[in-house]
Protein backbone atom coordinates (compact mmCIF):
# COMPACT_ATOMS: atom_id res chain seq x y z
CA UNK A 1 0.00 0.00 0.00
CA UNK A 2 0.99 3.79 -0.41
CA UNK A 3 2.35 5.35 2.95
CA UNK A 4 -0.17 7.31 4.10
CA UNK A 5 -1.70 4.25 6.26
CA UNK A 6 1.39 3.90 7.60
CA UNK A 7 2.07 7.57 8.60
CA UNK A 8 -1.12 7.71 10.13
CA UNK A 9 -0.74 4.77 12.40
CA UNK A 10 2.76 6.20 13.21
CA UNK A 11 1.10 9.34 14.45
CA UNK A 12 -1.84 7.30 16.24
CA UNK A 13 0.90 5.39 17.93
CA UNK A 14 2.69 8.67 18.64
CA UNK A 15 -0.08 10.60 20.58
CA UNK A 16 -0.97 7.36 22.18
CA UNK A 17 2.61 7.14 24.03
CA UNK A 18 2.00 10.62 24.78
CA UNK A 19 6.47 10.96 24.46
CA UNK A 20 7.30 13.53 27.43
CA UNK A 21 4.55 14.56 28.59
CA UNK A 22 3.20 11.12 29.49
CA UNK A 23 6.57 10.51 31.01
CA UNK A 24 6.22 13.84 33.36
CA UNK A 25 3.01 12.80 34.35
CA UNK A 26 0.80 15.21 32.51
CA UNK A 27 -1.96 14.54 30.79
CA UNK A 28 -1.11 17.09 27.40
CA UNK A 29 -0.87 16.94 23.55
CA UNK A 30 1.96 14.42 22.45
CA UNK A 31 5.28 16.67 21.51
CA UNK A 32 5.83 16.80 17.96
CA UNK A 33 8.75 15.42 18.53
CA UNK A 34 7.41 11.94 19.47
CA UNK A 35 4.96 12.08 16.85
CA UNK A 36 7.37 11.95 14.22
CA UNK A 37 9.69 9.62 16.32
CA UNK A 38 7.24 6.61 15.71
CA UNK A 39 5.64 8.23 11.96
CA UNK A 40 9.36 7.13 11.17
CA UNK A 41 9.30 3.66 12.99
CA UNK A 42 5.79 2.98 11.01
CA UNK A 43 7.73 3.78 7.70
CA UNK A 44 10.88 2.50 7.92
CA UNK A 45 10.74 -1.62 6.78
CA UNK A 46 10.02 0.48 3.39
CA UNK A 47 14.16 1.58 3.75
CA UNK A 48 14.70 -2.05 1.65
CA UNK A 49 13.98 -0.36 -1.69
CA UNK A 50 17.35 1.95 -0.71
CA UNK A 51 19.12 -1.68 -0.28
CA UNK A 52 17.64 -2.92 -3.79
CA UNK A 53 18.64 0.32 -5.68
CA UNK A 54 22.69 -0.17 -4.00
CA UNK A 55 22.58 -3.81 -5.68
CA UNK A 56 20.60 -6.13 -2.54
CA UNK A 57 18.98 -9.06 -3.79
CA UNK A 58 14.69 -8.11 -4.82
CA UNK A 59 14.04 -11.38 -4.31
CA UNK A 60 16.33 -12.03 -0.88
CA UNK A 61 15.76 -11.14 2.87
CA UNK A 62 17.21 -8.04 1.83
CA UNK A 63 14.86 -7.51 -0.73
CA UNK A 64 11.43 -5.43 -0.36
CA UNK A 65 9.40 -6.61 2.05
CA UNK A 66 11.64 -9.15 3.48
CA UNK A 67 13.62 -9.20 6.28
CA UNK A 68 12.89 -5.64 7.41
CA UNK A 69 8.61 -6.71 7.52
CA UNK A 70 9.29 -9.44 9.74
CA UNK A 71 8.02 -9.56 13.33
CA UNK A 72 11.85 -10.14 14.00
CA UNK A 73 12.83 -6.84 13.12
CA UNK A 74 9.92 -5.55 15.10
CA UNK A 75 11.13 -6.98 18.24
CA UNK A 76 14.91 -5.74 17.92
CA UNK A 77 13.48 -2.29 16.93
CA UNK A 78 11.22 -2.52 20.41
CA UNK A 79 14.61 -3.23 22.43
CA UNK A 80 16.69 -0.53 20.52
CA UNK A 81 13.57 1.81 21.63
CA UNK A 82 13.62 0.72 25.04
CA UNK A 83 17.65 1.56 25.36
CA UNK A 84 16.67 5.27 23.61
CA UNK A 85 13.84 5.59 25.91
CA UNK A 86 15.75 5.01 29.02
CA UNK A 87 18.27 7.59 28.08
CA UNK A 88 16.11 10.16 27.24
CA UNK A 89 13.61 9.55 30.57
CA UNK A 90 10.65 7.93 28.82
CA UNK A 91 8.66 5.14 29.99
CA UNK A 92 10.81 2.06 29.31
CA UNK A 93 8.13 -0.62 28.51
CA UNK A 94 5.78 1.69 27.05
CA UNK A 95 8.18 3.12 25.04
CA UNK A 96 9.39 -0.80 23.31
CA UNK A 97 5.41 -1.80 23.24
CA UNK A 98 4.94 1.29 21.00
CA UNK A 99 7.73 1.54 19.17
CA UNK A 100 7.38 -2.75 18.55
CA UNK A 101 3.96 -1.78 17.53
CA UNK A 102 4.51 0.64 15.32
CA UNK A 103 7.31 -1.52 13.31
CA UNK A 104 4.65 -4.63 13.04
CA UNK A 105 1.92 -2.21 11.83
CA UNK A 106 3.59 -1.86 8.72
CA UNK A 107 3.57 -5.86 7.62
CA UNK A 108 0.10 -5.79 8.80
CA UNK A 109 -1.30 -3.17 6.82
CA UNK A 110 0.56 -4.21 3.84
CA UNK A 111 -0.58 -7.71 4.10
CA UNK A 112 -4.02 -6.34 4.00
CA UNK A 113 -3.50 -4.41 0.76
CA UNK A 114 -5.22 -4.77 -2.37
CA UNK A 115 -1.84 -6.10 -4.04
CA UNK A 116 2.17 -6.65 -3.94
CA UNK A 117 3.90 -9.53 -3.29
CA UNK A 118 3.63 -11.21 0.20
CA UNK A 119 5.99 -10.29 3.03
CA UNK A 120 8.60 -12.62 5.05
CA UNK A 121 6.56 -12.30 8.21
CA UNK A 122 8.81 -14.79 10.07
CA UNK A 123 12.41 -14.51 9.00
CA UNK A 124 14.69 -15.61 9.69
CA UNK A 125 12.84 -18.69 11.08
CA UNK A 126 11.39 -19.14 7.41
CA UNK A 127 12.00 -17.15 3.88
CA UNK A 128 8.00 -18.09 3.03
CA UNK A 129 6.39 -14.92 1.87
CA UNK A 130 2.84 -14.50 3.31
CA UNK A 131 -0.14 -12.37 2.37
CA UNK A 132 -3.63 -11.80 4.25
CA UNK A 133 -7.03 -13.73 2.20
CA UNK A 134 -8.71 -10.43 3.05
CA UNK A 135 -7.30 -7.40 0.83
CA UNK A 136 -9.14 -4.53 2.48
CA UNK A 137 -7.00 -1.64 1.95
CA UNK A 138 -6.25 -0.11 -1.31
CA UNK A 139 -2.28 -0.57 -2.67
CA UNK A 140 -1.33 2.79 -4.61
CA UNK A 141 1.46 1.89 -7.48
CA UNK A 142 4.46 3.31 -6.98
CA UNK A 143 6.62 5.30 -9.30
CA UNK A 144 5.39 7.26 -12.20
CA UNK A 145 2.58 4.42 -12.12
CA UNK A 146 0.78 6.66 -9.06
CA UNK A 147 0.23 9.38 -11.34
CA UNK A 148 -2.45 7.54 -13.61
CA UNK A 149 -5.96 7.86 -13.24
CA UNK A 150 -6.20 4.34 -11.73
CA UNK A 151 -2.85 5.31 -8.94
CA UNK A 152 -4.56 8.64 -8.51
CA UNK A 153 -8.05 6.70 -7.41
CA UNK A 154 -6.55 4.26 -5.58
CA UNK A 155 -4.34 7.25 -3.60
CA UNK A 156 -7.57 9.06 -2.85
CA UNK A 157 -9.66 6.10 -1.19
CA UNK A 158 -6.04 5.82 1.00
CA UNK A 159 -6.50 9.24 2.40
CA UNK A 160 -10.11 8.93 2.73
CA UNK A 161 -10.25 5.74 4.91
CA UNK A 162 -7.37 6.86 6.88
CA UNK A 163 -8.18 10.89 7.40
CA UNK A 164 -10.11 9.86 10.84
CA UNK A 165 -7.32 8.07 12.11
CA UNK A 166 -5.07 10.67 11.38
CA UNK A 167 -7.29 13.60 12.67
CA UNK A 168 -8.06 11.75 16.04
CA UNK A 169 -3.94 11.21 16.07
CA UNK A 170 -3.37 15.22 15.56
CA UNK A 171 -6.73 16.65 17.35
CA UNK A 172 -4.60 17.43 20.39
CA UNK A 173 -2.30 19.37 18.83
CA UNK A 174 -5.01 21.16 16.54
CA UNK A 175 -6.79 21.77 19.91
CA UNK A 176 -3.80 23.11 21.78
CA UNK A 177 -3.24 25.67 18.96
CA UNK A 178 -6.97 26.83 18.95
CA UNK A 179 -6.28 27.24 22.83
CA UNK A 180 -3.63 29.46 22.26
CA UNK A 181 -5.01 31.66 19.53
CA UNK A 182 -7.10 33.75 21.06
CA UNK A 183 -4.66 34.29 23.68
CA UNK A 184 -1.92 35.62 21.43
CA UNK A 185 -4.59 37.99 19.93
CA UNK A 186 -5.11 39.28 23.64
CA UNK A 187 -1.31 40.11 24.20
CA UNK A 188 -1.27 41.60 20.46
CA UNK A 189 -4.25 43.98 21.39
CA UNK A 190 -3.05 44.88 24.79
CA UNK A 191 1.00 45.03 24.52
CA UNK A 192 1.56 47.45 21.90
CA UNK A 193 1.74 51.41 22.48
CA UNK A 194 -1.26 53.48 22.99
CA UNK A 195 -2.07 55.18 20.46
CA UNK A 196 -1.78 59.03 20.49
CA UNK A 197 -4.88 61.15 21.08
CA UNK A 198 -6.20 62.94 17.96
CA UNK A 199 -5.01 66.52 18.14
CA UNK A 200 -7.49 69.08 16.90
CA UNK A 201 -7.71 70.23 13.42
CA UNK A 202 -6.03 73.74 14.36
CA UNK A 203 -3.16 72.10 16.19
CA UNK A 204 -1.96 70.00 13.59
CA UNK A 205 -1.58 72.89 10.85
CA UNK A 206 -0.57 76.07 11.84
CA UNK A 207 -2.48 77.63 8.64
CA UNK A 208 -5.97 76.35 9.95
CA UNK A 209 -5.93 78.65 12.92
CA UNK A 210 -8.70 80.91 13.69
CA UNK A 211 -7.74 84.57 12.69
CA UNK A 212 -10.43 86.13 14.79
Amino acid sequence: MASFGHVAVGLLTGRLHGGGARAAGRRAAAPLGALFLFMTLSMLPDADVFLVALGASDGGPLGHRGASHSFSFALVGALVCALVARRVGWPVMRTALAGGLALASHAVLDALGAGGRGLMLFWPLSLTRFHSPWRIFPDAPRGLKLLSQAGLFELVAELVIFSPLTLYALWPQIRTRRQRRPSLQLIESHGGAAPAPARPASEQDPGLRSSG
